[in-house]
């Protein structure tokens, strides 16, 4: 199910907008406004939310880090996605 974000030209709200399929066009409706003047936007995952995951890290203490990403406090982050 794709996920699709969008910011309001009226009220520059950000919200997002789930459709069941690919070919599905998403209603860019503002939820809080209900203006049509949307404008699609980079996903926050595209613009590197996860790039400190990257080869490289250190812990400060010394311990290897989960495998899972740095909001998620377990190895299965399947709340996120990671």
């Amino acid at each position: 199910m794709p996920i699709y974000e969008f910011t309001c030209d009226k009220c520059k709200k950000d919200f997002e907008v789930v459709t069941l399929s690919l070919s599905e066009k998403p209603n860019a409706v503002c939820p809080v406004c209900k203006s049509k003047k949307t404008k699609k936007i980079l996903s926050k995952v595209s613009k590197g939310k996860y790039s400190s995951l990257g080869a490289g890290g250190s812990s400060s203490s010394g311990a290897s880090a989960p495998s899972g990403c740095a909001s998620c406090t377990s190895t299965n982050c399947s709340s996120c996605g990671h």
